[in-house]
């Protein structure tokens, strides 16, 4: 799962096609691993911007696959914290969709939102919601652990917002309060049937409007001497995971204006279109 970077406009976010595991036709987008990740905590690990220097969290059970490519790629470290400094310096929801919508790229149906990263933050998490609802054509999609944000605001979800509650993570139970969809990381296809569990290998669980949790098996190299390294080698010998194959980046842009349908402002929730209906 490696991009080139490629990005031709400094002032734009970067975004990403497919990879070993996605269709070409699916348009990716990523955040530092773990740096914007706030609700992580059975897969939180950080690569140094700097150095690659990869760090686990004290109650990492798995190392994030993100952060062992960014480890390995200067490049993709570099693209995902050009995208990441665009967004904060952005600030806003207003801003950050505006950066968001004026960066996406042209002729895509769908775009995996997070590939490596996470809703930092309640109004980047709107930010995304409003690009959904300025385009209503595209699909949306994800899997994430800011489930503060999911329980707040789905309500307003559009079909083609479609974000799965992503288990390991500090707010896990809302899951089970709130009857989110959600996806288990599993270390082998046995523990997955074990648990009565479909096994998702190319996103189209996540795309599914089936409301059935289901798991995502292992991958990426996993800290020596760990049930997740003995695991992963265990999945690398059986050839059924992994990713690798690089892939490029867009470099045309829509010009669609952005328009902001859902802002926050002193904790309460505008609605600058009543007309609109959000779910």
């Amino acid at each position: 799962m490696c991009y080139g970077v490629g990005m031709t406009d400094k002032n734009k976010i970067a975004f990403g096609l497919g990879n070993a595991k996605l269709a070409k036709s699916i348009s990716t987008f990523s955040l530092p691993a773990g740096h914007s990740c706030p609700f992580a905590r059975e897969c939180l690990s950080k690569t140094d911007h700097l150095t690659g220097r990869v760090t686990d969290g004290v109650h990492c059970r798995f190392r994030c696959f993100s952060a062992t490519t960014e480890a390995r790629a200067t490049n993709v470290r570099k693209m995902r914290w050009h995208n990441f400094n665009l967004l904060r310096r952005a600030r806003t929801e207003k801003s950050m969709g505006k950066l968001i919508q004026d960066s996406l790229p042209l002729m895509v149906d769908k775009v995996r939102v997070h590939v490596s990263g996470d809703f930092f933050s309640e109004r980047y998490f709107l930010a995304w919601l409003n690009v959904a609802l300025n385009n209503p054509s595209i699909l949306f999609y994800g899997y994430t652990k800011a489930l503060p944000f999911m329980v707040k605001y789905r309500k307003y979800f559009p079909g083609n917002f479609r974000f799965v509650a992503s288990k390991g993570g500090t707010h896990d139970h809302l899951i089970k309060e709130h009857g989110l969809r959600y996806a288990e990381v599993v270390f082998s296809i046995e523990e997955a049937e074990a648990k009565g569990l479909d096994v998702d290998h190319d996103d189209s669980h996540a795309i599914s409007t089936d409301s059935r949790p289901f798991a995502l098996l292992l991958h990426a190299t996993q800290p020596a001497g760990t049930p997740a390294a003995e695991a992963w080698t265990k999945i690398k010998k059986s050839g059924i995971g992994g990713y690798g194959k690089k892939t490029s980046v867009r470099r045309d842009w829509a010009n669609k204006p952005h328009v902001v349908y859902l802002s926050i402002q002193g904790g309460k929730v505008n609605k600058f279109n009543p007309e609109i209906v959000y779910a």
